[in-house]
């Protein structure tokens, strides 16, 4: 499977601060190797955001991201009300 991270995506990123620097880079490995693993909480959102599925990285942090085909576009990162 392949990321491509948007340019908003990548800016919030690298302002992350540990441990959650850390907890982003495992999630986004989890992700990899299997975008439905139970510890990720993956699911499709709904209403505007519809055409978007989302994944936690711990608590409050999130990761906003859509299909096509077997190609994944991470799209955004922040809390929950931050991303939805």
């Amino acid at each position: 499977m392949g990321f491509i991270a948007s340019s908003k995506f990548r800016r919030r990123a690298r302002k992350l601060k540990p441990p959650q620097d850390q907890l982003l880079r495992a999630a986004l490995r989890r992700f990899a190797a299997d975008p439905r693993d139970p510890l990720l909480r993956t699911h499709k959102l709904k209403g505007d955001l519809g055409d978007y599925w989302g994944f936690s990285v711990d608590d409050d942090l999130r990761v906003l991201f859509r299909w096509d085909g077997e190609v994944c576009f991470v799209v955004n990162l922040g809390s929950h009300d931050e991303v939805s």
